[in-house]
């Protein structure tokens, strides 16, 4: 007579128990409901950068799933992205100056972050660039969407100066010129003080004094 000893059945699954974020190095997951005696741990049971990983669960010798086969089954475990709690911001200032320009950025880690807008700029005025984070990380709320940032370029400080810069006027000559040199190019005016006396007009960077 042939008599058998039946497999005993594993009732529950094992599950990651707890969480991992990511942190640069290789993490494994801590399981719940996982007897070495009874399973044998495979698959993928160790992972460096944030996202989902498959381990396997095999039944040893004696026992058995809950029905009745004993072929590995996979489970999910996870490591979360790290948490971004700083958005990057303009640091310092920057001034016109004919040329391109680029910002610096406070807190800005290119591992954590891709930048990407409008991150550089001739005239003065103010640009929008985007940050990004990396597959590693997420925004302190959970997103992972670009996020824009503000950054300026300042006007530089205007100069003027005429030629000449003083003139005689008289009944034989009523009339004279001055031109201006400006820096930038922003609009002339001249006025009189007195237009009983002297009239003015202004075309382009010439007045003219009557």
């Amino acid at each position: 007579m042939v008599w058998v000893i039946g497999r005993a059945a594993i009732s529950v699954m094992p599950s990651q128990s707890g969480t991992l974020t990511y942190d640069g190095s290789a993490q494994s997951p801590e399981w719940a409901n996982f007897d070495s005696t009874k399973l044998a741990l495979g698959g993928t049971t160790t992972g460096t950068n944030a996202g989902s990983y498959n381990a396997a669960f095999t039944p040893t010798a004696n026992y058995q799933w809950q029905d009745g086969t004993t072929a590995a089954k996979t489970v999910a475990w996870v490591i979360g992205r790290a948490t971004i709690t700083i958005v990057p911001s303009q640091s310092g200032t920057l001034t016109y100056t004919g040329s391109v320009q680029s910002p610096s950025w406070a807190n800005y880690d290119t591992a954590k972050l891709t930048l990407g807008g409008t991150t550089s700029g001739t005239d003065a005025g103010n640009y929008t660039a985007t940050f990004t984070p990396t597959s590693n990380y997420q925004w302190d709320n959970g997103s992972t969407a670009a996020k824009n940032v503000s950054w300026s370029i300042g006007k530089a400080a205007g100069s003027l100066s005429l030629n000449p810069t003083s003139m005689t006027l008289n009944n034989a000559t009523k009339t004279g010129t001055i031109t201006v040199t400006r820096a930038g190019d922003g609009a002339i005016t001249a006025t009189s003080s007195n237009t009983g006396i002297a009239t003015v007009s202004v075309s382009g960077t010439k007045v003219t004094v009557t």
